[in-house]
């Protein structure tokens, strides 16, 4: 990873100080990109991190045709700024313990005020880069130490809601923040004190939640049961909730919590770990009724979307509308459909286009190729 503090593009002045890369930006990530393939066997295992990518810093106001390519090129940071809805493609804030430089005296922000923000981050699709402010020893105060620590804490009881995760269909409000990972979703609780809460968001009925079957408390054994219903999902604590061991900050082990939840429409989404597109352009927050509110879609023949799973079947989702193009279909390197996805009158979201069945146990890798006429997507797999 290469983070430059610095705009990609050109058009922002900062103290009299033209700021940025422009013109050098492209060969360099280009030129650094195509190296990874070399050293990771035509895998890409790197990314570069710029800044001014749209948004109220955007340096390219000079070239505005070249943003949705930026975009995909490259991870776009933001100072102590946070995007406002779930982002198609990743970002990075970034933000400090206190100001930037160590001042003898500076308040450092809590631990429960970091977590917080962390999971707004993630849950919108962007990770959070925390500056521990330093004396001029490079030593840290003893209470930047704790808080810390307890970031650690709090990170090993609830990781597998942060690490690897995707964002959900909907990322939450100022009481709540939604991830998923491995087929269940996530809520971590805000300012919550141990009664009965209610998740609207994961009412029954929804386009990507299914029937609830369970729901747990990481970090802790208490049972909890549950009521899934048109208003929500209702959870209640069976007794008591005590708090994470651990975290010297109350409010960070007691009030912010995090609900493993799993359901019976565990698909695989087109964004999840282990796919790839290149080429194809992401798409979110649509309100279309499409599996998880996004979906991958391409305008250009030949380019292939693939993912690995395990099981012995596998399902292809993807929405039905007019002008739409046909997709090819393989399974380890053997075409198994075609698919139409053309359709007359509505769209339809969430048609499942092809089965195949009769696979040997074990992982498999799914291709699917735009094979031409018009625009295709990739909403969801599932398997078996």
């Amino acid at each position: 990873m290469i983070y430059f503090d610095e705009h990609a593009g050109d058009s922002q002045v900062d103290l009299g100080i033209r700021m940025g890369l422009g013109q050098l930006a492209p060969p360099l990530v280009a030129n650094y990109y195509n190296e990874s393939l070399a050293w990771n066997q035509g895998e890409t295992e790197v990314v570069i991190l710029l800044k001014g990518v749209g948004g109220r810093y955007d340096s390219f106001q000079n070239s505005p045709e070249l943003l949705p390519f930026v975009e995909r090129a490259l991870v776009r940071t933001t100072e102590r700024f946070i995007e406002s809805a779930i982002s198609a493609y990743p970002f990075q804030t970034e933000t400090s313990i206190q100001d930037w430089h160590y001042r003898t005296g500076q308040p450092n922000t809590d631990a429960l005020s970091i977590i917080q923000e962390l999971m707004q981050n993630v849950s919108r699709n962007g990770s959070m880069l925390l500056n521990l402010t330093q004396r001029a020893r490079g030593n840290l105060d003893p209470e930047a130490v704790t808080i810390a620590q307890d970031m650690g804490a709090w990170l090993r009881a609830n990781g597998e809601a942060v690490y690897g995760s995707r964002p959900f269909e909907d990322d939450g409000d100022s009481s709540v923040a939604y991830t998923r990972n491995q087929r269940k979703v996530y809520a971590t609780l805000f300012d919550w004190n141990g009664g009965t809460i209610t998740l609207e968001a994961l009412r029954s009925g929804g386009a990507t939640l299914g029937t609830v079957s369970k729901v747990e408390l990481l970090g802790g054994g208490e049972t909890l049961t549950f009521v899934q219903d048109g208003q929500g999902l209702t959870v209640t604590p069976s007794g008591s909730v005590q708090p994470l061991s651990g975290i010297t900050d109350q409010g960070l082990a007691s009030e912010t919590r995090v609900l493993r939840i799993t359901h019976d429409k565990g698909w695989i989404n087109d964004d999840d770990p282990g796919t790839r597109a290149p080429g194809w352009l992401r798409m979110a927050n649509l309100g279309t009724g499409d599996y998880n509110n996004d979906l991958t879609t391409s305008d250009t023949p030949g380019v292939v979307w693939s993912a690995t799973f395990a099981g012995n079947s596998v399902s292809v989702y993807a929405p039905k509308e007019p002008g739409a193009g046909s997709i090819e279909i393989s399974i380890d390197d053997v075409v198994r459909d075609t698919v139409d996805l053309s359709t007359t009158g509505a769209r339809q979201p969430q048609q499942m286009l092809s089965e195949v069945t009769g696979l040997s146990t074990g992982r498999h890798t799914i291709t699917i190729t735009h094979s031409g006429r018009g625009p295709v997507a990739v909403d969801a797999l599932v398997a078996r």
